[in-house]
């Protein structure tokens, strides 16, 4: 299959790459890192046995295959060694770590998202009976993107260690948590559509040559 629209990616990994750095640098307001982490947060539509529902969840990129065993393993020798930094450094750090390691453009696998699942509730339900998933991003004032994609669910492999770790990272100043308790799911990515203002809908990935 092609790569994704550039409109996407920027939208979804190059702006979030500039969140990060901004963030790290201090300069963004406080409305501004609100708008901003509307990219990390999409609402998550899924139907199953607990009906039709919306969550809100943290998710990300992952990284291709060959990359991901390092990363993980990096990631993870940072948490035991923030343990004994102060919570800025600890921040610092883990935002340096994420431009580094995670936010690399030629690392990434730009067809699957990763999110966790936190409270084992109407989407987990949902996606055990019925792995399919609506992705309904929106950042003010007008910019939104669905993506459509088929759902699996990793308990105790990379991806799961990935997912946890990342989001552990970014949470630098928080206690380290049991992963067993956080299950990753993963996106596989089948269709994106354009709901932007300027574009009402239109199916953007894949697109058909022939119209």
């Amino acid at each position: 299959m092609t790569s994704l629209p550039e409109k996407f990616i920027e939208y979804a990994f190059r702006q979030r790459r500039k969140f990060i750095e901004r963030v790290l640098k201090k300069s963004l307001s406080g409305a501004d890192f609100l708008v901003a982490f509307t990219r990390h947060t999409p609402a998550i539509i899924s139907n199953g046995r607990a009906g039709l529902n919306g969550s809100i969840k943290g998710v990300g990129f992952v990284q291709k295959e060959e990359f991901i065993e390092k990363t993980v393993n990096r990631l993870k020798a940072f948490l035991k060694e923030k343990e004994g930094l102060s919570r800025d450094e600890a921040m610092k750090r883990a935002l340096k770590l994420l431009l580094d390691e995670v936010y690399v453009e030629e690392r990434v696998d730009f067809l699957k998202l990763s999110s966790l699942e936190l409270a084992k509730g109407h989407s987990w339900a949902n996606f055990a009976d019925n792995p399919r998933a609506s992705i309904l991003f929106y950042t003010p004032p007008s910019t939104s993107f669905e993506v459509r994609a088929r759902v699996e669910i990793h308990e105790d492999d990379l991806y799961w260690e990935y997912a946890n770790a990342v989001h552990d990272v970014f949470h630098a100043g928080a206690k380290n948590r049991d992963w067993s308790r956080t299950p990753a799911y993963i996106f596989l990515i089948e269709e994106i559509y354009d709901n932007s203002v300027e574009a009402m809908g239109k199916k953007i990935w894949p697109v058909n040559p022939d119209g």
